[in-house]
């Protein structure tokens, strides 16, 4: 049987707690295009681009939130816009 050393086991839970985080991420990001699409129909690629590159679940949070209530996706295109301005 092999030894696994400390280090080992310390870049193995990293690279779990990593996969876990991308896989929230990605969840969040997939729900946030599905609240858009079951609203306004076809979302603009431009759009899913820029969702999909967001790499913060706070900001993820917040858009999931602005997508239930916002009346266009016009005006959520516009917060993208702002958000990505801002970073």
């Amino acid at each position: 049987m092999r030894y696994v050393t400390s280090i080992e086991r310390l870049a193995k839970a990293e690279g779990i707690e990593q996969g876990i985080l991308q896989g929230i991420l990605q969840g969040s990001r997939e729900n946030l295009i599905e609240v858009l699409e079951t609203r306004f129909g076809l979302v603009p690629s431009s759009i899913v681009e820029v969702v999909n590159q967001i790499e913060e679940s706070a900001v993820l949070k917040t858009l999931f939130k602005r997508a239930i209530a916002i009346p266009s996706v016009a005006e959520f295109q516009q917060i993208l816009q702002n958000i990505a301005s801002q970073e």
